[in-house]
Order: C-alpha cells, then structure tokens, then sequence
C-alpha cells in the first residue's frame, strides 16, 4: 500500500462525527499546553528544558494527527504526509530527548547518593 492510498483511508470523512477523535485531539492540545505551562513554572530548574522539549513533541505529534485529519482537502496528499511524518518523527524525537535528560540527571543523583553511602 502506498503512503499516498494510506492517507486517503484516514482524514475527515473517516473520521466524521468521531467524537473519540476530537477528544483525543483535544487532549493532545490541552497535555502539550498544560505540561508547558508547567514546565515555566520551574523557572531555572533542571526539569525545565526537558519538559519544554516534551510538552513541544507532544504537540507536535497532535498536530500530526490534526494534519492528517484535517488538512487532507486543503492540501497535496504527498504534503500531508510529508507534514505528517516530519512532525510525528520530530515529536516523538523530543519526547526521547527529553526523557533522556531526565534520565541522565537522576541517574547522576543516585549514584551521588550511593556514593555518600
């Protein structure tokens, strides 16, 4: 199946009346905000950056949702799908960044921990 017949199986139509998709496309919108919003409030904190970098993949990736839902009409197939697997790839590379930032700092504090032991 080609990327091009794939996009046309999902968009608009498909998902016409779908409230569980625009739940989820609500959440994703409402997650991404809110975790920034968050992610301020640590103003010079060491989970800062990481959570800018998740809350922005995580936005990112909704928008790819609401790329291929959406845009279908409004644009080529080869440009939604260009656009929609751009932003999913970029999305879920930040999120990765992001939890390995996270990772390394408390992976440092334990050992910090156990060295004091």
């Amino acid at each position: 199946m080609a990327i091009t017949d794939a996009m046309t199986m999902v968009g608009p139509v498909t998902f016409a009346g779908s409230i569980l998709l625009m739940i989820a496309i609500l959440l994703g919108l409402v997650a991404s905000i809110i975790t920034y919003l968050n992610s301020r409030k640590l103003s010079g904190e060491v989970f800062e950056i990481p959570f800018i970098y998740f809350a922005t993949g995580l936005f990112l990736v909704t928008f790819s949702l609401i790329d291929v839902t959406f845009f279908q009409y409004l644009l080529y197939d080869q440009t939604v799908a260009l656009i929609h697997n751009i932003s999913f790839i970029i999305g879920l590379a930040l999120m990765l960044v992001a939890s390995i930032k996270i990772t390394r700092f408390l992976t440092g504090i334990e050992v910090m921990a156990h060295r004091k032991r």
